[in-house]
């Protein structure tokens, strides 16, 4: 089964999000804040947008195929 980049990848975010979430409730100091500012709530926003765009993509290019195939 092929790879469907746009639902396999929130689904990777999600478990990513839900691994930060369990750690965070035993990881308190200084240091486990900065990792959560400065790296995973970056990378979680950063690969949020970029999901985004490319749902837009492949939308975009599901239109262009369907309007230039000969029915």
């Amino acid at each position: 089964m092929p790879a469907q980049i746009d639902t396999d990848g929130g689904h990777s975010l999600s478990l990513l999000a839900d691994a930060w979430d369990k750690a965070a409730q035993h990881w308190h100091d200084e240091m486990a804040r900065d990792f959560d500012v400065h790296h995973v709530r970056p990378l979680l926003d950063e690969s949020r947008t970029y999901l985004d765009a490319l749902r837009d993509l492949i939308e975009v290019l599901d239109t262009a195929t369907r309007d230039t195939t000969p029915s």
